[in-house]
């Protein structure tokens, strides 16, 4: 009898967070500063808040900067918020090398992902996917080596992003194909 009221309110707490969460995305949508400290524990600083405040505001936003300031985290940040906070997202992750791209990005995301309690219950991550729980067709980041154009292709859907690490050391022909996606974060 103590174990089945133990689960109804542990139930009842899951579900509060998840309406919780549902009330709070357009918040979260408007101010991804907001959404990387309440759900991710992420911290930003003064330059990371501006350029997630930027990307909220302007879909195309492209940030130079020097090694070690925390554009990887940023990037994490970016694309963990938009990939839970808008409708059916197919969001390409990408760096000029697959060493960039699984050493360094895609292991910030699962940093990230894992700080969350929220995020490790609706967001699945493997090696080269995180999608949402039950709709890992049409709702997902795919990880993408900025080597060939034909890796940015066949991306089709109301909330398209790319996220890509080392915009600078890409390729010319593979940057042109951006332009053309819905909202991208080059840095």
């Amino acid at each position: 009898m103590a174990s089945e009221k133990l689960q109804d309110a542990q139930a009842d707490k899951r579900m509060l967070r998840r309406d919780f969460f549902r009330q709070r995305i357009p918040y979260y949508r408007k101010d991804p500063a907001l959404f990387a400290v309440e759900v991710l524990k992420f911290e930003p600083d003064g330059w990371q808040r501006e350029a997630l405040m930027d990307l909220a505001g302007n879909p195309k936003v492209s940030i130079k900067s020097g090694q070690g300031v925390g554009k990887t985290g940023l990037e994490a940040a970016a694309l963990l918020w938009f990939l839970t906070c808008f409708s059916y997202p197919r969001v390409v992750a990408t760096a000029p090398t697959k060493q960039q791209l699984h050493d360094v990005l895609w292991s910030e995301l699962d940093k990230w992902m894992s700080r969350s309690p929220l995020l490790r219950k609706i967001l699945k991550w493997t090696k080269t996917y995180i999608y949402m729980a039950g709709k890992e067709k049409r709702w997902f980041a795919t990880a993408r080596t900025a080597t060939k154009p034909e890796n940015m292709q066949g991306f089709h859907e109301n909330n398209n992003s790319v996220f890509m690490l080392e915009y600078l050391n890409a390729e010319s022909r593979i940057k042109r194909g951006f332009v053309y996606m819905l909202r991208y974060l080059a840095v």
